[in-house]
C-alpha cells in the first residue's frame, strides 16, 4: 500500500536518514522516560546519565557515559545535531525532487546520493551527550555489536561494529558558543571522513571530506537557509580549511559541481560542466 505513488532514491534515502534519526530520539528518550523530571533542579543541572546509572546500582563517578556539565540541558548536543539534520534533509529532499523532475538532470540527481549516504554514516552523533547506556542500548536496537561510547567535556566517542563486519570509531567535538559540530569518522582504523556544521545567522554551513578505499577524495559544501541552499561537491587532495562563520550561503558555489534553490528557482553546474537553470514544479507527495 506504500508503493501506490512513485517516489524518487534520493528523497526515500533522505526519509530513511530521517527516521533513523527519530529512532535514535526515541530509544534514547525511552530510556531516560523512567527517571522521574521532578528530580531536575530548576537550573537543569542533573546529569540523565548519571541518574539513570544510579537507578541500574552502577558507580556515577566510574560511569563515562555522564552528561556533559557545560550546558543547561542534557540534550544540547544531541538536540543540535538532530535540528541541523533536519533543516539538511529538507534540502537536500527539495534539491532531489526538482533534478527528478527535471527531465534534463535526471541523471545529475544520483550526485546527492553520496551526501545522504554520509549522513547515514553519521547517525550516532545523535547519540552525543545521551550518556553510556543510552549509547549502547539505541545502537544495538539498530544492529550494532560492542558499542563503546565516552564522553569528556566538550569531545565524544561511539565505537562499533556493524552487521558488515566492519569497525566503525565515530569521534565528535562540540562547541557551543558557535552551535557547531565536527566530527571524524573512522572505519577500521583509517580515517574516512572529517564532517563539520555551523550555525550562522540565515540557517547553517556545512562540509564533509570522505576518502574513498580507491585513495580519492571529495568534498561536500552546503548553506541551508530553511528549504533554499546549495550543495557543492568538487574532486580533492586534501582535507579543506575549518569553517569560519564567514562563509555566504553561496559559498557552495565555489565546488566543480554545484546546485542551488531559491523558492522555485534551481540553479548549478553540472559533473560534466553544463550550466542549468529552471523553474521548480514540485512533485506530487
Amino acid at each position: 500500500m506504500f508503493m501506490t505513488k512513485k517516489r524518487n532514491p534520493m528523497q526515500l534515502l533522505c526519509q530513511l536518514t530521517a527516521m533513523i534519526l527519530i529512532m535514535l530520539q526515541l530509544v534514547g528518550c525511552g530510556r531516560n522516560a523512567a527517571l522521574d523530571e521532578d528530580k531536575l533542579d530548576t537550573d537543569g543541572k542533573q546529569e540523565v546519565a548519571a541518574q539513570y546509572d544510579e537507578e541500574q546500582g552502577a558507580d556515577p563517578e566510574q560511569q563515562q557515559g555522564k552528561v556533559s556539565k557545560e550546558s543547561n540541558s542534557p540534550f544540547y548536543v544531541s538536540s543540535s545535531f538532530s535540528a541541523y539534520m533536519e533543516e539538511k534533509n529538507k534540502l537536500l529532499s527539495r534539491l532531489s525532487d526538482a533534478l527528478t523532475t527535471n527531465p534534463d538532470t535526471v541523471y545529475y540527481s544520483m550526485s546527492i546520493l553520496d551526501v545522504v549516504m554520509v549522513d547515514i554514516i553519521l547517525a550516532p552523533a545523535a547519540c552525543f551527550g545521551l550518556g553510556q547506556n543510552v549509547a549502547i542500548a539505541t545502537l544495538e536496537s539498530l544492529g550494532a555489536e560492542g558499542v563503546v561510547y565516552s564522553e569528556s567535556g566538550n569531545q565524544y566517542s561511539i565505537k562499533y561494529q556493524n552487521n558488515d563486519g566492519k569497525k566503525y570509531e565515530l569521534e565528535g567535538e562540540y562547541n557551543k558558543a558557535a552551535d557547531s559540530l565536527k566530527c571524524i569518522v573512522k572505519i577500521d582504523g583509517k580515517e574516512g571522513l572529517i564532517s563539520e556544521y555551523l550555525k550562522t545567522s540565515f540557517g547553517y554551513v556545512s562540509q564533509i571530506y570522505t576518502i574513498s578505499e580507491d585513495g580519492s577524495a571529495h568534498i561536500y559544501q552546503m548553506a541551508v537557509s530553511d528549504e533554499n541552499g546549495a550543495l557543492g561537491i568538487s574532486k580533492v587532495s586534501a582535507a579543506p580549511p575549518a569553517l569560519t562563520d564567514d562563509e555566504k550561503i553561496d559559498f557552495p558555489k565555489q565546488c566543480q559541481e554545484w546546485y542551488a534553490i531559491e523558492d522555485d528557482t534551481v540553479t548549478g553546474v553540472t559533473s560534466d560542466g553544463k550550466k542549468i537553470s529552471f523553474v521548480y514544479n514540485p512533485s506530487a507527495d
